[in-house]
């Protein structure tokens, strides 16, 4: 189960490099942030797919991966350029801290499962 998201993790983070150096319109600060954002999810799926977490916690936190990660990379393409005042990078970093406390929250629980 941990090679087909590896390849489709690497295969989307070349389409989205490949991407960001053609598209005049994709702006490096956009691009570079949905690289990071794809490198996540993958550490993340990675992670999810070497861990002992229980089956049932493992498919809840796959589709759960798959639809914040889906929200963090649709996130990225709408944002601004830039750092200051960013309410959507606010919005991104919060994702990622909610996919990171849940994870911890079902691996603590599924050891008791």
């Amino acid at each position: 189960m941990k090679k087909p998201f590896i390849y489709s993790g690497i295969l989307l983070l070349i389409l989205n490099s490949l991407f960001g150096l053609i598209l005049s319109a994709y702006e490096p600060f956009n691009w570079v942030l949905n690289d990071g954002v794809i490198l996540v999810n993958l550490a993340l799926f990675n992670y999810l797919a070497v861990s002992r977490i229980k089956d049932g916690f493992k498919f809840f936190m796959t589709l759960f991966f798959i639809v914040s990660g889906l929200a963090e990379f649709l996130l990225g393409l709408c944002m601004k350029g830039y750092f200051t005042d960013n309410l959507l990078l606010i919005f991104l970093c919060l994702i990622l801290i909610t996919q990171v406390g849940v994870l911890t929250i079902i691996r603590s629980l599924s050891n008791y499962a």
